[in-house]
């Protein structure tokens, strides 16, 4: 199921980011696939991207991994993908993310690549990108729970809201429950990111503690909104 989610991230992409070209050869390219023409396509296209068009590049990757008109070579859909990512070509950072992440082919699996660079793309606003990142975060994988904290001091309003506690104090939990584990407390006015809520309960990091190192539970009706203070 994951690896077909991710086929079709790639093919939105393709179009997406070729329909908004405005190069006319570009978009007969894109007909041409659409058609089934991939040699046609790929003619057209080789001379846009060796001239450094990123969307001819970032079109090329693509044709590659999936052998439309070409032998199927992960190696080289990174080496196009790498070139339009070099050029801010946002859905390019964001599809080598999801190759490194696949790890099949000739490019092993690298989940510290694939952050790096689904980094690349949340921050330029590639949804797909934030989604995916906030969901490793919050599932605590193994690949990205040592960066969690640093990744969201750096880019907390991609993530998260920020709130502040309004009760003189608030016990921070290990789960979602009073009957769960109490693993620090907060002070009035400190100030917490909010991933996710769920009811009342809130999971949250806490950017300004350094001995809350993982995403953590807060009874959320003790908090309140920034804007409010």
């Amino acid at each position: 199921m994951y690896k077909l989610l991710i086929i079709n991230f790639f093919i939105v992409l393709l179009f997406v980011g070729a329909g908004q070209s405005a190069a006319n050869d570009l978009e007969d390219a894109v007909s041409a696939m659409r058609s089934g023409d991939f040699a046609e396509a790929y003619c057209i296209m080789r001379p846009l991207a060796d001239q450094g068009d990123a969307d001819a590049q970032y079109n090329i990757g693509w044709m590659y991994l999936n052998g439309y008109g070409l032998r199927v070579n992960d190696s080289l859909a990174l080496q196009w993908w790498n070139k339009a990512s070099e050029q801010g070509h946002t859905d390019a950072s964001f599809s080598i993310g999801m190759l490194y992440s696949l790890g099949e082919g000739e490019v092993p699996k690298d989940m510290d690549k694939a952050i790096d660079y689904y980094l690349v793309a949340a921050v330029d606003g590639q949804e797909d990108a934030v989604s995916i990142l906030k969901s490793m975060m919050l599932r605590g994988d193994k690949g990205i729970s040592g960066r969690t904290l640093h990744i969201l001091s750096n880019h907390a309003a991609l993530f998260g809201v920020e709130r502040r506690v309004k009760a003189n104090k608030l016990n921070v939990r290990s789960e979602a429950s009073t009957q769960s584990k109490i693993v620090g407390r907060l002070l009035k006015g400190d100030a917490v990111l909010e991933l996710e809520a769920h009811g009342d309960w809130s999971r949250v990091a806490v950017l300004d503690v350094p001995e809350m190192k993982t995403l953590l539970w807060v009874y959320n009706p003790l908090l309140e909104d920034q804007e409010k203070l």
